[in-house]
């Protein structure tokens, strides 16, 4: 056995002490084994956004942590509600207070959908650059004409996917996205299950 090996590495010259240790370190060693095949093939790609691509991004992100479809309901409720008591009874103050409110809540979830993505798109000129990712167990590998860094998977909280991206979520609303369309074939399957050993199952 040489100076710097484990005791189960050398199996012809390690004499067990008793039957316990043995079977101890030959399940350690077995472990250490099968661990050895249980890392995901790692998955590297390459993108840079279109416009209309972030702009479709950002919208279905904002759909997802908003809750457009409860606010957009809620909205036309207060609506619905001021516009009934403006016709038909004598709380005017109150029928202006649903309607102003309902409004506003509109007035939002319009800004959030369709100026917010393109107002971040225009303003940052890194969401022009060229992205390049190497997702494996160890981290994510990025980089771009100005980043070049490792993230540690504890970075994102959570993730989901729809049918043209996959979203990893930091913070509180901060979100990176990997569009589907730069996946090599095998890739999605293996991204997917990165993701759900490392960050957990998607989020509802």
């Amino acid at each position: 056995m040489g100076p710097h090996s484990e005791p189960w590495q050398d199996k012809e010259n390690f004499k067990p002490s008793d039957d316990a240790q043995h079977l101890r370190l030959l399940s350690i060693f077995h472990y250490v084994q099968s661990t050895e095949f249980t890392l995901t093939t790692p998955v590297t790609t390459t993108f840079t956004y279109t416009r209309d691509e972030y702009v479709l991004a950002m919208k279905r992100h904002y759909q997802s942590s908003l809750k457009v479809g409860r606010d957009v309901v809620g909205a036309l409720l207060a609506i619905s509600g001021g516009t009934y008591l403006l016709a038909s009874t004598d709380f005017g103050w109150l029928a202006w207070l649903l309607l102003v409110a309902g409004a506003g809540l509109l007035a939002v979830v319009g800004y959030a959908l369709f100026l917010l993505p393109r107002m971040i798109y225009r303003s940052q000129p890194k969401l022009r650059d060229q992205y390049s990712l190497t997702l494996s167990d160890d981290g994510i590998a990025f980089k771009t004409d100005s980043i070049d860094a490792t993230l540690q998977w504890s970075f994102y909280h959570s993730w989901l996917s729809d049918d043209d991206f996959y979203f990893m979520y930091h913070g509180k609303r901060d979100v990176s996205v990997i569009p589907r369309r730069s996946l090599a074939d095998g890739d999605d399957a293996r991204l997917c299950e990165l993701l759900t050993k490392n960050i957990g199952p998607p989020k509802a």
